[in-house]
């Protein structure tokens, strides 16, 4: 017989906010800091909440684990937190409306659910404005969308019963029963079924259950009527380039059609920038999620105008339900249906998962939805239906679960659109008229940046490099990571030229020259162009993944130079003695004044080599295929940042190649301007004039020549994305080829 009270020995002290900053902790990658003594929390909560005995001990792997999957880690580290306490198991089983939905009660003067309710702010399972409500509604089903993640919240349960000593056999062999039976199972408003399958890996779909509630059934709606619109001109036939790469033949006709909202929520695949680029991304991408834009829209859909703008409190009084209306959105979601065979994100989307297209007479189409839609099982790789214009309508419906009455919205959709279309059409619903930010617009549609059409609109790609290359210096000057931090004189400040070298405008220009600029025959911009001529193939990559890149390119040089024993290293280190803006992390041959490192013609070097470098060794890096998480609505730029910076450590191939480039051109180059030397000694002198060539206009070209000599004549090799060995030389002199620099 198994003895359930040893669990209320599961204590730990709730009446500190240290409980609540665990999340934060966690979430911000921060725990080797506090474990090593550099930051301090209270000491007993860091250890429960990580599942450890003493600060020393090796974290369980799931701490490792589980920034994996970013959009649950705050999630994940809220649980765990909560299940540092029994009380906790008991006080959420009451809380639990099922469905992994919950209504937190506060009970006045009591810290234990002052901190409650901070933690579910924090975790992200409530949103802010219900930091100071006495009724706190809260919604767990992110953390389920992932079966990986049950097996590390098992992991954990079974650690925090291990702690109060129940038996190993206990529980290996009567885990289930225990944790039905003490509340860990209705604390996370699970079915018990429910939580056996997500504990073993199975990942639970909120959407599923909402159909089921709002009576959305296949019987009812997997079969739906639509109007064929036919909407083509014979003078469109004409059209150049048809039928080339991302620009097949539309199909002569779109197709409209109405949908339950709670429905086409669980087809649609919304290829958008903030939530992550690439996880959902491919050539085309939305306008970026505002969490803030879907709620305005979900409080519309409940009451009409005015009442979505009032206050909560005034929706809850009865002298304001007067103002409620009716909450209608007849504006059409624009749509495409993928047909079988489609590509997203180097995924095919599967014959069983398709939407099929059926014309039953020359007006009137029938759509037929997989079956699998009403299945737990069914978790596409490619969604059937993706979204062009509308997300924010669709996306309203995440915070609606239940439904009283019918909610249809109406779809305009073409079918097999290909993506040059598809940014096409966007761009002339929402930028054309509205003047979107042009840089946000080239963001979110990654073929603008190359459509020759665009470049007769003054809203055209020109103006978006000017303005990507300011964003991108910004985040080199004020990420705390970037050797650039607080280095570039962002307002012409003729007292900062030691501390900040290089002007915001010289700095604007460099990157103009490099890592936006378009196609030119030869060599395009990393950022700016496609990778293959007439490929109509870009980097996804958005300002925040681009900002990044740049960083990372920097830390590399700034390391390169660290570990540099050159003369001209050496000297510099000799005859500086300050480090710029008071940073001791850098280096004297780094941020010199007679380091070449710290001019325009430096600067503008390092990012034409790396650039035409990165992009001649592009099919060996594939950097087309790294993908970045983008939570911008959780967390603030620096941290986004900060984890691209780590996704970046990660690729091998990457790191090899940047770290050879490096070094060959920091062990191989005399970086000192020609200040550095006097003319008055013959020696030195002979060295000046040589470093004079490197002045003016034409030294930019110069120095950019030197430095691809320098690497055509390495000898050191990366291991590419495919596993074999890639010389630096052959790329080095490819770009010397096409740049014709010899």
């Amino acid at each position: 017989m198994v003895d359930l009270k040893k669990i209320e020995d599961l204590t730990t002290s709730w009446t500190k906010y240290d409980i609540v900053q665990m999340v934060n902790i966690i979430a911000n990658n921060e725990i080797d800091e506090y474990k090593t003594g550099a930051k301090y929390i209270n000491q007993s909560v860091f250890k429960s909440v990580l599942g450890i005995d003493d600060i020393d001990d090796t974290l369980p792997e799931y701490w490792v684990k589980i920034y994996d999957y970013p959009q649950q880690v705050r999630l994940f580290a809220m649980i765990a937190a909560l299940f540092t306490h029994q009380k906790n198991l008991r006080l959420f089983s009451e809380f639990s409306k099922g469905n992994m939905t919950g209504v937190l009660t506060m009970q006045p003067g009591d810290k234990h659910f002052t901190n409650l309710r901070s933690l579910l702010v924090e975790g992200g399972a409530t949103e802010k404005l219900y930091r100071r409500k006495d009724k706190v509604p809260y919604d767990f089903s992110k953390l389920f969308e992932i079966g990986e993640i049950g097996k590390f919240v098992k992991e954990v349960i079974e650690e925090r019963l291990r702690r109060v000593k129940f038996s190993e056999k206990e529980v290996e062999s009567d885990f289930y029963q225990i944790a039905i039976d003490l509340g860990f199972v209705d604390a996370l408003s699970l079915s018990d079924v429910q939580f056996i399958n997500w504990t073993n890996g199975e990942g639970i779909s909120r959407a599923l259950l909402e159909l089921e509630e709002n009576e959305i059934t296949y019987e009812k709606f997997g079969k739906i009527k639509g109007l064929k619109v036919k909407q083509w001109l014979s003078q469109w036939d004409d059209i150049p380039n048809f039928d080339t790469k991302n620009r097949e033949r539309p199909k002569p006709y779109f197709v409209i059609f109405n949908i339950p909202a709670m429905l086409l929520k669980r087809l649609y695949g919304v290829h958008q920038r903030n939530r992550s680029v690439g996880d959902i991304d491919d050539q085309f991408s939305q306008r970026k999620f505002s969490e803030d834009r879907s709620r305005e829209i979900e409080k519309f859909v409940q009451g009409g105008f005015p009442w979505s703008t009032i206050s909560e409190a005034q929706r809850e009084s009865e002298s304001y339900k007067n103002l409620k209306m009716p909450g209608w959105l007849p504006t059409s979601i624009i749509a495409n249906v993928l047909v079988e065979g489609s590509i997203r994100k180097g995924k095919t989307i599967n014959q069983e998962n398709v939407i099929q297209i059926t014309e039953l007479d020359d007006t009137i189409v029938e759509l037929k939805l997989p079956s699998e839609i009403w299945s737990d099982k069914w978790l596409p790789e490619v969604p059937p239906i993706e979204i062009i214009d509308g997300q924010h309508r669709i996306k309203a419906f995440d915070y609606i679960s239940r439904l009283d009455g019918n909610y249809e919205l109406p779809v305009v959709s073409f079918v097999n659109l290909d993506f040059t279309w598809q940014a096409y059409l966007f761009y002339t619903i929402n930028i054309k008229p509205k003047r979107i930010n042009t840089s946000l617009a080239y963001d979110l549609i990654p073929l603008l940046r190359i459509q020759d059409w665009l470049e007769h609109d003054a809203n055209g790609p020109e103006i978006y490099r000017k303005v990507r290359a300011q964003e991108l210096t910004e985040i080199l000057w004020k990420h705390p990571l970037s050797p650039w931090f607080k280095r570039i004189n962002m307002l012409g400040d003729a007292g900062l030229s030691k501390e900040a070298p290089v002007s915001q405008n010289a700095y604007i220009n460099s990157i103009i020259s490099s890592f936006v600029k378009k196609w030119e025959g030869k060599i395009g911009g990393l950022y700016g162009a496609e990778l293959h001529e007439g490929a109509e193939d870009v980097i996804l990559w958005d300002k925040e993944a681009q900002g990044a890149f740049l960083i990372f390119v920097w830390q590399k040089i700034l390391r390169a130079v660290k570990i540099c024993k050159q003369e001209w290293a050496l000297k510099l280190r000799e005859s500086g003695d300050y480090h710029s803006s008071g940073r001791n992390d850098l280096d004297l041959a780094f941020t010199h004044q007679n380091s070449f490192f710290a001019t325009d013609q430096g600067v503008r070097s390092i990012l034409f080599i790396f650039n035409d470098m990165s992009f001649c060794g592009i099919d060996d890096l594939k950097l087309n295929e790294i993908y970045f998480e983008n939570d911008a609505d959780k967390y603030s730029q620096e941290s986004v940042i900060e984890i691209m910076l780590q996704r970046l450590k990660e690729e091998i191939p990457l790191n090899e190649f940047l770290n050879i480039i490096s070094e060959e051109i920091t062990n191989n180059f005399d970086w000192r301007t020609s200040s550095e030397f006097d003319s008055s000694i013959p020696e030195q002198d002979i060295i000046r004039q040589n470093q004079n060539q490197f002045k003016g206009s034409s030294g930019y070209r110069e120095m950019r020549r030197q430095l691809l000599k320098v690497l055509s004549l390495s000898t050191r090799e990366f291991t590419n994305k495919i596993g074999s060995k890639t010389k630096i030389s052959d790329i080095a002199q490819t770009v010397r080829e096409k740049l014709s620099l010899y």
